[in-house]
Protein backbone atom coordinates (compact mmCIF):
# COMPACT_ATOMS: atom_id res chain seq x y z
CA UNK A 1 0.00 0.00 0.00
CA UNK A 2 2.87 2.36 0.75
CA UNK A 3 4.63 1.72 -2.64
CA UNK A 4 1.53 2.73 -4.08
CA UNK A 5 0.90 5.72 -2.34
CA UNK A 6 4.85 7.00 -2.81
CA UNK A 7 4.58 6.11 -7.20
CA UNK A 8 0.89 8.29 -7.30
CA UNK A 9 2.49 11.14 -5.16
CA UNK A 10 5.64 11.18 -6.79
CA UNK A 11 3.63 11.15 -10.02
CA UNK A 12 0.99 13.90 -9.35
CA UNK A 13 4.15 15.91 -8.12
CA UNK A 14 6.30 15.60 -11.22
CA UNK A 15 3.28 15.91 -13.21
CA UNK A 16 2.86 19.20 -11.23
CA UNK A 17 5.85 19.83 -11.89
CA UNK A 18 6.06 19.51 -15.69
CA UNK A 19 4.04 22.66 -16.06
CA UNK A 20 7.17 25.04 -14.57
CA UNK A 21 8.59 24.10 -18.02
CA UNK A 22 11.37 21.72 -16.78
CA UNK A 23 13.48 20.18 -19.16
CA UNK A 24 12.15 16.29 -19.49
CA UNK A 25 15.64 15.06 -19.16
CA UNK A 26 15.44 15.99 -15.51
CA UNK A 27 12.45 14.37 -14.61
CA UNK A 28 13.53 11.08 -14.21
CA UNK A 29 15.96 12.24 -11.61
CA UNK A 30 13.65 14.50 -9.78
CA UNK A 31 11.00 11.71 -9.16
CA UNK A 32 13.83 9.44 -7.82
CA UNK A 33 14.58 12.35 -5.31
CA UNK A 34 10.89 12.53 -4.31
CA UNK A 35 10.30 9.04 -3.98
CA UNK A 36 12.88 8.60 -1.62
CA UNK A 37 11.95 11.98 0.60
CA UNK A 38 8.45 10.53 0.20
CA UNK A 39 9.77 7.49 1.95
CA UNK A 40 11.90 8.93 4.20
CA UNK A 41 8.78 11.20 5.40
CA UNK A 42 6.20 8.43 5.01
CA UNK A 43 8.99 6.47 7.67
CA UNK A 44 9.67 8.76 10.12
CA UNK A 45 5.94 9.60 10.45
CA UNK A 46 4.79 5.21 10.68
CA UNK A 47 7.96 4.87 13.20
CA UNK A 48 8.89 2.54 10.68
CA UNK A 49 12.82 0.90 11.80
CA UNK A 50 13.44 -0.45 8.37
CA UNK A 51 15.12 3.03 6.91
CA UNK A 52 17.36 1.71 4.26
CA UNK A 53 14.40 -0.42 2.74
CA UNK A 54 12.55 2.25 2.73
CA UNK A 55 14.52 3.94 0.97
CA UNK A 56 15.17 1.70 -1.44
CA UNK A 57 11.72 1.67 -1.99
CA UNK A 58 10.85 5.16 -2.36
CA UNK A 59 14.07 4.75 -4.90
CA UNK A 60 12.28 2.11 -6.91
CA UNK A 61 8.75 3.91 -6.54
CA UNK A 62 9.90 7.07 -7.63
CA UNK A 63 11.44 5.63 -11.12
CA UNK A 64 8.27 3.11 -11.36
CA UNK A 65 6.25 6.54 -11.40
CA UNK A 66 8.19 7.77 -14.15
CA UNK A 67 7.89 4.20 -16.18
CA UNK A 68 4.40 4.28 -15.34
CA UNK A 69 3.84 8.08 -16.82
CA UNK A 70 5.57 7.01 -20.12
CA UNK A 71 4.00 4.02 -20.56
CA UNK A 72 0.20 5.56 -20.04
CA UNK A 73 1.33 8.28 -22.23
CA UNK A 74 2.69 6.01 -25.11
CA UNK A 75 -0.25 3.66 -25.00
CA UNK A 76 -2.57 6.84 -25.39
CA UNK A 77 -0.81 8.55 -28.38
CA UNK A 78 -1.16 4.58 -30.04
CA UNK A 79 -4.86 4.49 -28.91
CA UNK A 80 -5.41 8.15 -30.36
CA UNK A 81 -3.13 7.51 -33.51
CA UNK A 82 -5.23 3.70 -34.44
CA UNK A 83 -8.35 5.60 -33.89
CA UNK A 84 -7.35 8.14 -36.16
CA UNK A 85 -6.27 5.93 -39.05
CA UNK A 86 -9.53 4.02 -38.45
CA UNK A 87 -11.67 7.36 -39.26
CA UNK A 88 -9.34 8.63 -42.21
CA UNK A 89 -9.54 5.22 -43.72
CA UNK A 90 -13.35 4.76 -43.47
CA UNK A 91 -13.55 8.16 -45.84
Amino acid sequence: MTTTLIIFLTWAIVKALKTAKLSNRYLPMIALLIGIMLSFIISVFIQDDNLITNLLIGAWSGVASTGANETASKSMNAIVSTVGNLITKSK
